[in-house]
């Protein structure tokens, strides 16, 4: 299968320039793809095996998110009305606003951390988390 064949929804989005810009990002995003790179490898071998059952590809990629959100959060992108998960973030942190203020970071980290993954991952993969 190529590129070419994936859906929109599959389809890995290359990241803004300015993440090319910071050290952290690059080991960061490159740590990810080679990841799934050697996964993919092992899993085209053998598909019947979970070669990943540390989940380092989840890993990698809210290593990257969370990174983003700390040093990059200026450059997050708002949430995306056409995403299901962006929704279900903004409730969280609007409620945790009202009624669970001591709760709230927490809400706020997770958002920003799904919205940094719009910025380097397919929206199918976005919308999980």
């Amino acid at each position: 299968m190529s590129a070419s064949d994936l859906g929109p929804e599959d389809q890995w989005p290359l990241p803004p320039a300015w993440m090319w810009d910071c050290a952290e990002c690059v080991r960061r995003y490159e740590a990810m793809k080679h990841v799934q790179a050697v996964i993919a490898g092992l899993t085209a071998e053998d598909p019947g095996v979970d070669w990943d059952v540390t989940d380092s590809i989840v890993g990698t990629q809210i290593s990257l998110s969370r990174h983003l959100a700390d040093a990059h959060r200026e450059a997050l992108p708002d949430y995306d009305p056409s995403c299901r998960a962006c929704a279900e973030h903004r409730e969280s942190v609007d409620r945790r606003a009202r009624s669970s203020p001591d709760l709230l970071r927490g809400a706020e980290m997770a958002a920003e951390e799904h919205r940094a993954r719009h910025l380097f991952a397919p929206p199918r993969i976005v919308g999980l988390m």
